[in-house]
């Protein structure tokens, strides 16, 4: 078992905890409103303690954001493709996710995951079926500057488009920058969310 142990500039001790199995160090100080750089690590009664130097920040702020999402397939062209939107630069760089988005107060997911599609790629689709639930659970910066502790809660649909046409972004100043059908072929050469390659990889094989 390993721990994590702040200090300030001065040496005296902030926090110190254990680290769960499989957590970053230094996301445990970031719960604590601090932005560590780490100094070095000592054995202390038999234990590992990683310690950081840190100035005192701001308490992050929870956050919870529910979703959804569709993966849709069709064959576009005459090529079998995948609907993709890219991120505006404010939001994220060079990197390419399924259509979706923030659910409205009171939305049922399903309907968000359609209403979602047509504003980001301008294509009417039906849901066939949930795919996953998918929670992911993080301390950072948003793009605003605010730190916050992060839940994402987000759904994610197989949909179909029985009449694939040419993108449209109808979301002008949102996050999404350009949408695409993407040949199942080049999806493997395409930088992709973490999460949703993953997915991707599961459902499409």
């Amino acid at each position: 078992m390993a721990r994590v142990r702040a200090v300030d500039p001065t040496g005296r001790l902030l926090v110190e905890e254990a680290v769960p199995h499989g957590i970053d160090p230094a996301a445990v100080l970031q719960a604590h409103g601090h932005d560590p750089v780490w100094t070095g690590a000592e054995v202390a009664d038999g234990e590992v303690v990683l310690v950081y130097r840190v100035e005192p920040g701001d308490r992050p702020e929870p956050h919870q954001r529910l979703s959804a999402y569709a993966v849709v397939l069709a064959r576009y062209r005459g090529v079998p493709s995948l609907l993709l939107t890219s991120f505006t630069q404010r939001v994220r760089v060079e990197e390419w996710g399924l259509p979706g988005g923030g659910l409205e107060a009171g939305e049922d997911p399903a309907a968000g995951a359609v209403r979602e599609v047509w504003e980001e790629t301008g294509q009417e689709v039906h849901i066939e079926e949930p795919l996953e639930l998918v929670s992911r659970h993080w301390t950072g910066r948003a793009p605003h500057g605010r730190l916050e502790d992060y839940h994402a809660v987000s759904m994610v649909y197989r949909a179909s488009c029985p009449r694939p046409a040419e993108t449209v972004v109808h979301d002008v100043g949102g996050s999404t920058a350009e949408a695409r059908w993407v040949p199942v072929a080049e999806l493997p050469t395409l930088p992709v969310l973490d999460w949703q390659r993953r997915l991707l990889r599961h459902h499409l094989g």
